[in-house]
């Protein structure tokens, strides 16, 4: 059985039901997909959790596994005021795991997540996990102008972020990777924008950020965007990166406003110099050679995944504008759902077949959920 190697967020939408006298809470994870899932984090509501057992706190909280042994978790607030406790869950296909949520002391477990704003660096905002990073673009930043993010490669499970920065010199490989993507005005490694005709409309910097969360296991950052003209018509924008540990992925969700009943969109990602690319049910991955880079043979290999969310419909896969998208309509004012990934030969993904087979299973992932009931 295919292992899949990335996490994806899977929400608990399940009622809490207690038992007379019990002090623990036993969450069940049911995996009901063809395909392993590891270290894939799922959420409780923990404002549910500390109504019926008050005697744990943010503080105190603790999961551990059916043997008994605790795991990270995460205890923080949504900009919108709900209290979320997340972990990561592993679950072989068409199987159960059971997790336990109590009072007790606290391990200390490395922090795997990190974003920040960047202000040494014309307010960057930056982001990474123990497998990817990267950055998105602030209001001082001159060119490019864009909503796409940049891509940096990683080689190492540690944090990189402060040192490149403090280095000032991440466009070379010290050891741990690089900044060896090129965005340019485009999306870069892949964000959902409006188009018309066969032009991409690719907004603007960010306007404004606000940052959630910042691990152990999770960080979560949002950004509002100015309005942007569509078609003579007035468009806005709020986005929230979440970035978990142990995945190439990210998720990016949107809130599009405008003035109609549908925007036509694309979740895209600039190609440059592809030897690969493979299209499927709601994804697209593909590799390049190094963009931004004097040796590109010598800098390896880019990787660049997209996936729509499994609920869209009419969804067709195409290229445009020097992208490799994903085209569909929207709701204006509801949310969309994206995820965006990334990877490198010199980082632990080094065929571009194995890509392909990663990004495959991160969608079906998506149109395949965990389901997680909290006894």
């Amino acid at each position: 059985m295919k292992r899949i190697l990335h996490a994806a967020a899977a929400v608990a939408a399940a009622a809490l039901m207690i038992s007379c006298g019990s002090q623990d809470l036993k969450v069940s994870v049911e995996n009901a997909s063809d395909l392993d899932r590891v270290c894939e984090t799922v959420e409780l509501d923990f404002g549910n959790i500390i109504a019926s057992h008050p005697e744990i706190t943010a503080d105190n909280v603790v999961v551990t596994d059916a043997a008994g042994v605790q795991i990270p978790s995460q205890v923080y607030t949504e900009d919108y005021g709900m209290v979320k406790l997340i972990f990561q869950a592993t679950v072989q296909a068409g199987k159960t795991a059971e997790y336990t949520v109590k009072a007790g002391e606290r391990e200390s477990y490395d922090t795997l997540v990190f974003s920040r704003y960047v202000p040494e660096r014309l307010d960057d905002y930056a982001y990474e996990n123990n497998r990817i990073a990267g950055r998105v673009y602030g209001p001082a930043l001159e060119f490019p102008r864009t909503l796409g993010p940049d891509i940096w490669t990683k080689s190492v499970e540690t944090l990189v972020v402060d040192k490149r920065f403090a280095l000032n010199d991440y466009h070379h490989d010290h050891g741990d990777g690089m900044d060896c993507y090129k965005v340019d005005n485009t999306l870069g490694g892949g964000a959902l924008a409006p188009y018309s005709g066969d032009k991409i409309i690719l907004g603007d910097n960010y306007e404004t950020y606000n940052r959630i969360c910042n691990g152990p296991i999770r960080t979560k950052v949002v950004f509002t965007y100015k309005p942007f003209d569509v078609d003579g018509h007035q468009v806005s924008l709020k986005r929230e990166l979440t970035v978990d540990a142990n995945t190439n992925f990210i998720k990016v969700s949107n809130w599009y406003n405008a003035a109609s009943d549908k925007l036509p969109v694309v979740l895209g990602a600039v190609m440059h110099n592809v030897v690969s690319r493979t299209d499927g049910d709601h994804y697209i991955a593909f590799t390049e050679k190094a963009s931004d880079s004097a040796d590109p043979d010598a800098d390896g290999d880019i990787h660049v995944g997209l996936v729509a969310d499994a609920s869209e419909t009419d969804v067709e896969v195409g290229t445009m504008d020097g992208h490799a998208v994903l085209k569909y309509n929207i709701t204006p004012g509801k949310r969309a759902d994206v995820w965006t990934g990334s990877g490198w030969s010199k980082g632990g993904i080094p065929t571009a077949g194995e890509w392909a087979g990663i990004v495959k299973d991160f969608a079906y992932a998506q149109a395949h959920p965990l389901k997680v009931t909290v006894k």
